[in-house]
């Protein structure tokens, strides 16, 4: 009666895996104000230069088949026109699955005589969902409905505004849309519906003196038939070298973050998540490093770094 038992809670939680999967949300990095990016591809382009940054999110440490996120991101902004582009490609494994994105963008932007921008952005590409049921273990080894790999995509595309000047900026996107998928395996995975996210994101700058800068920041949530989730941050910076930020997820953690401006076009930051949700039992925290390089091809051959730092 007890393997009985065991045997059917297994294909349940396997169950319930396989659906949040493939229904799984965008996980939400920590040093996401660094690579707006991310969340919104009105950003795409905001500055004239091009950068490239790559981040690694090492999340729940300790619990098998947590999730592993690594994302590369390029844009360019140009500086006699007024159009932004963007690239974005990043895999997120979870236990037996593992989901490629690739995304483009493309911004445009509307300039202001008090130097604000008006910046608004699309973007367009696919999820390659791979399942690969052979490293689960399971009781049945025969049993079809885990058995080998399955191969899935999901076009999508989504939209996003950003307004910025000197001091304030706000977006708000929605960079997935699409939310109905089929999968082609078994009839209990065939129907699974993917909640579209609304993300609203907002900043300032205060300057302190003493070649100290405050920015205080947030993002809002907001997914269908789900309570809304708050992020609150604030990072100082010194002097365009280094910058501390603190973050508080709404339920979730309490987050730590410091970055090191290596020189005119490089710069390392490093976020630890401390868990303050029920999982805090099971799970230290989460590692999340950022690599960002930055270089303005429009300058001219021996003028190309970057020195100012990236506020928003």
């Amino acid at each position: 009666m007890m393997k009985i038992f065991k045997y059917l809670l297994l294909h349940t939680i396997l169950l319930l895996t396989v659906v949040s999967s493939h229904g799984q949300q965008k996980p939400v990095l920590s040093q996401y104000m660094f690579s707006g990016l991310v969340l919104n591809p009105a950003y795409a382009g905001r500055h004239e230069y091009t950068s490239f940054t790559a981040m690694y999110r090492d999340q729940w440490v300790n619990i098998p088949g947590a999730p592993k996120l690594t994302t590369l991101i390029a844009q360019s902004g140009f500086k006699d026109r007024r159009i932004g582009t963007g690239l974005m490609i990043s895999e997120d494994r979870i236990g037996v699955h593992s989901n490629l994105a690739i995304y483009g963008s493309y911004a445009y932007f509307i300039k202001f005589r008090d130097g604000g921008k008006f910046i608004m952005g699309l973007q367009g590409g696919i999820d390659i969902l791979r399942s690969d049921w052979s490293k689960l273990n399971i009781l049945d080894q025969n049993d079809p409905v885990f058995n080998g790999s399955e191969v899935n995509y999901f076009p999508n595309f989504g939209a996003g505004v950003f307004y910025n000047n000197d001091h304030f900026y706000i977006g708000l996107s929605v960079p997935y849309i699409l939310t109905s998928r089929k999968v082609k395996t078994d009839d209990y995975f065939r129907d699974v519906r993917h909640s579209r996210n609304y993300y609203l994101t907002g900043g300032i700058i205060f300057d302190l003196g003493m070649k100290v800068k405050l920015k205080p920041s947030m993002l809002v949530r907001m997914e269908e038939n789900m309570p809304l989730a708050v992020d609150l941050n604030a990072n100082l910076y010194y002097d365009e070298l280094l910058d501390i930020g603190f973050s508080y997820r709404q339920g979730d953690s309490v987050i730590g973050i410091l970055g090191l401006q290596i020189n005119k076009y490089l710069k390392f930051s490093y976020a630890y998540d401390y868990i303050i949700s029920s999982l805090t039992s099971y799970s230290k925290g989460s590692h999340e490093l950022m690599l960002q390089y930055r270089i303005n091809f429009s300058a001219p051959k021996h003028h190309r770094m970057c020195p100012e730092p990236q506020y928003f």
